[in-house]
């Protein structure tokens, strides 16, 4: 082969080794990743759950709130503070899926 097709050949060889290992750090950043938001999720799951459970009575929820450690005086700060939480979540795994 000419000179000028084994370098680019060359050069192509070593972007695909690069692409390679960069994606299985990414595979395995992402992994660690996952591994610290999914604790976060059944959390988030969890304390939903319960809130549901007494939906309809506000100031059953407000308590049930509170017990789990979310501070909201209204029924609407703890929407709002469910909201959030769920968002910021959201936004996390957003993150997970562009290192794969």
């Amino acid at each position: 082969m000419n000179k000028k097709i084994d370098a680019l050949l060359n050069d192509i060889t070593a972007l695909r080794d690069e692409l390679i290992l960069k994606a299985n750090l990414g595979q395995a950043e992402a992994k660690e990743e996952l591994d610290k938001l999914d604790p976060i999720l059944d959390n988030l799951k969890l304390k939903s759950q319960k809130i549901a459970d007494v939906a309809g009575d506000s100031a059953q929820e407000l308590k049930v709130a509170a017990e789990l450690g979310m501070d909201a005086d209204s029924k609407e700060d703890l929407q709002t503070a469910l909201e959030l939480a769920t968002d910021e979540l959201k936004k996390s795994y957003e993150k997970v899926k562009n290192l794969l």
